[in-house]
């Protein structure tokens, strides 16, 4: 009998701990790609006409995405498939081209950060940044709901 209540009580903590972690690796990645979304915000309001373009900020949003990139490709355990996230099956069933994804975003910001010198050349390149960020969501991200 006290076998039992050990074993229930030890397979109640690892489920528990099983759960801080996903909760941790969830948390983390959303608070990543909020920066990403924050990061777009100014940048946004130049090509709307909404705020004049500012190089300075550009360059800082395209940073963001560059060095985010690379954390977020480790935020993608099996056991964080679930919990309080969006993302779909799909990062699971095509972990490789999930990642690369990754890696092509990073590689389009950088890229992007070496093209844009003036106001024409950003109207040139940000939307190609942004379109890449609107391909994962389409494939990878479920809607709000």
């Amino acid at each position: 009998m006290l076998r039992v209540v050990v074993g229930a009580v030890l397979l109640s903590l690892s489920a528990g701990i099983v759960l801080a972690q996903n909760t941790a690796v969830i948390k983390e990645r959303k608070d990543l790609m909020k920066a990403n979304a924050e990061a777009t915000k100014a940048p946004t309001a130049m090509m709307k006409g909404e705020a004049p373009f500012d190089l300075a900020k550009v360059q800082a949003s395209l940073k963001t995405f560059q060095d985010n990139a690379p954390k977020l490709k480790g935020l993608w355990p099996n056991d964080s498939k679930t919990g309080d996230t969006r993302a779909l099956p799909a990062i699971w069933t095509d972990m490789k081209g999930y990642l690369d994804w990754f890696d092509g975003f990073a590689k389009d910001a950088k890229t992007a950060a070496a093209s844009i010198k003036d106001e024409a050349s950003f109207k040139t390149e940000w939307p190609k940044v942004v379109g890449y960020c609107g391909g994962c969501h389409k494939d990878f991200r479920a809607p709000a709901k």
